[in-house]
């Protein structure tokens, strides 16, 4: 009987980190595709307008960027206005820089959410405690740093690659995620510690 509720248990569960699992890759592949997309169309077909906001009537007016006539997404002018040595801005480009940072959020955090499952998946029928379940944690403690640093080193290296004037926003969050990707670490030390531990017992036993 115990083992049949288990066995109900891990079902839902098993179904509950899939969906996980897909929705991160779904998330990662649109990403991709955009950023595709940003590259592969031609430079004057977007356009920046500053205009009202249809859901709202206090008369509120946002910078918008447009893509063949289409919305694209909300922007801050700041980005979108930077001028190249010639004197001129490229909203495309500015476009391709914003879809490169997604894609690489998305990338980053879909491969900690794999690494996670991977560690559940493992936990499963045996213990945790396992060096390679410690070096998972390790990697995504690493990752959790990446994910503070690399989308914005993206976004500077472009920048200076095209633009004179590099406007750069500090963010907190990148130092909340360093923080966590610092206690990440720690963990996998312990979890590691606690891997030695448990093979002196078992060697002593």
């Amino acid at each position: 009987m115990k083992q049949t509720t288990h066995s109900k248990k891990a079902v839902p569960r098993y179904y509950f980190s899939t969906m996980i699992a897909y929705f991160f890759i779904i998330l990662l592949i649109f990403h991709a595709r955009d950023f595709i997309n940003a590259v592969r169309t031609d430079k004057y077909s977007y356009e920046l307008k500053y205009q009202s906001v249809e859901t709202t009537e206090n008369g509120q007016d946002i910078w918008q960027l447009f893509r063949n006539g289409e919305y694209f997404a909300d922007v801050n002018p700041n980005d979108y206005a930077l001028l190249s040595s010639s004197g001129t801005t490229d909203l495309k480009y500015c476009a391709i820089m914003y879809e490169a940072r997604n894609l690489a959020y998305s990338a980053i955090l879909t491969a900690m959410i794999v690494l996670v499952l991977l560690i559940a998946e493992s936990s499963k029928h045996h213990t945790p405690f396992t060096r390679k379940n410690a070096k998972r944690i390790k990697v995504i403690g690493y990752l959790q740093f990446s994910l503070a640093i690399v989308p914005g080193l993206i976004e500077f290296i472009l920048k200076s690659a095209k633009f004179e004037y590099i406007y750069l926003h500090p963010r907190i969050e990148s130092l909340y995620m360093l923080v966590i990707g610092f206690v990440i670490l720690m963990i996998g030390r312990i979890f590691t510690q606690g891997v030695s531990l448990q093979e002196e017992n078992d060697l002593i036993a």
